[in-house]
């Protein structure tokens, strides 16, 4: 299978008037098939929100290179990078990075909204989108009387309703009890098998590996080992 991220040699370093420079991330290289389901394992601390971030556009690395997709996040200006985030990257963010004050169908669509698709193809997608996940009936309530569960399924569905080539789900089980985790990771396998989308999942529980195809273990931003699934 083609590469759809591949990460060269890649440090990130944070400064901090008062802590000095603290190392992110030291030397990693990676790369990712598209189509496949990678996990991100380690401690909190170990830079794989970093590592997510960088993949989503989100910040640049400080040297080397972050290539998702054919594009190359160190060379890019702001309007591309927003560009990457809202049609080749779907991030879900561990705080789920919903508005409170919109309805389910009104989160879902913002991604829509930003790229001007016109109003008639905007609904039809939210609603495509909201029965894949089976909340097609909740699509007016407002996301402040959703549940955990809930609400990452709305997460994640607003972070598919474009289509990207990849979906970054940050600690997507951290806020969930095991019952809403399996079904939240069971959605993103389903994206994976019905769309061909590649999931990268950064978590600390190491019962989310089993979702994977590949798990690679991340300690005081260096990679440490892979797993290949059986």
């Amino acid at each position: 299978m083609e590469p759809v991220v591949i990460l060269r040699d890649v440090w990130k370093i944070y400064r901090d008037p008062r802590a000095g420079e603290v190392v992110a991330l030291r030397g990693v290289n990676l790369v990712v098939r598209r189509g496949e389901i990678m996990v991100i394992h380690g401690p909190s601390g170990s830079g794989k929100t970093t590592l997510l971030k960088l993949i989503a556009g989100l910040t640049k690395p400080d040297r080397g290179d972050v290539i998702v997709d054919g594009y190359n996040i160190s060379l890019l200006g702001e309007e591309e990078l927003a560009m990457i985030r809202n049609t080749v990257v779907g991030y879900v963010p561990q705080d789920y990075g919903l508005i409170e004050d919109l309805t389910v169908y009104e989160n879902v669509e913002l991604p829509l909204l930003l790229a001007g698709v016109p109003k008639k193809v905007r609904k039809e997608r939210v609603m495509e989108i909201l029965k894949y996940i089976g909340l097609e009936g909740s699509a007016f309530k407002s996301i402040k009387y959703l549940s955990g569960g809930e609400k990452q399924r709305v997460a994640i569905a607003r972070a598919m309703v474009n289509t990207p080539s990849v979906i970054l789900a940050d600690e997507p089980t951290a806020n969930l009890d095991w019952d809403n985790s399996i079904r939240a990771l069971e959605m993103l396998k389903n994206l994976n098998k019905d769309f061909r989308t590649t999931v990268i999942i950064v978590s600390h529980d190491p019962r989310v590996t089993d979702y994977a195809d590949r798990a690679v273990i991340m300690i005081e931003g260096v990679l440490k080992s892979y797993r290949e699934s059986v």
